[in-house]
């Protein structure tokens, strides 16, 4: 069982493009909100289906749901939908979101990157999460 440590997020775009660069190749993120706009479904290996470890957070109301791998073309093309204002963070309409890596967990964030339902997981490095902070893209983030 994975642990976590709790992180405060400043910049949801920021941050995200971080660890996406750090894990692309190897990563699959969910999106769950109104995503109705965003276009995710042409995004490459786009599904509407949980995973073993990419689950959504609220049962009720059913909110939209997809999974996309992340890599250097999805990325772009994540850029695009979700880099507009209003899509990430307070009052956004993705309202969770999570990045996997080898069937784990790794980023999760939901609530709209609320601070008390933001979390790494022990395994993303302390040196990784250090330098999110000195650029600014986190307050923050627990040593548990």
């Amino acid at each position: 069982m994975e642990t976590y440590r709790l992180i405060q997020v400043r910049d949801c775009q920021g941050t995200l493009w971080a660890f996406y660069r750090e894990y692309a190749g190897k990563a699959s993120a969910s999106f769950e909100g109104d995503l109705s706009t965003l276009r995710l479904e042409q995004i490459p290996g786009y599904s509407t289906h949980e995973t073993d470890s990419l689950k959504r957070q609220t049962l009720e109301p059913e909110l939209d749901f997809c999974v996309v791998p992340i890599n250097t073309e999805t990325m772009a093309l994540l850029k695009v939908s979700l880099s507009k204002h209003g899509i990430l963070g307070r009052a956004g309409v993705v309202i969770h979101t999570q990045l996997e890596v080898a069937g784990m967990p790794i980023f999760i964030a939901c609530d709209n990157f609320h601070d008390d339902c933001t979390v790494a997981a022990m395994s993303v490095s302390t040196a990784f999460l250090s330098q999110l902070k000195s650029k600014g893209l986190l307050r923050g983030y627990s040593d548990a």
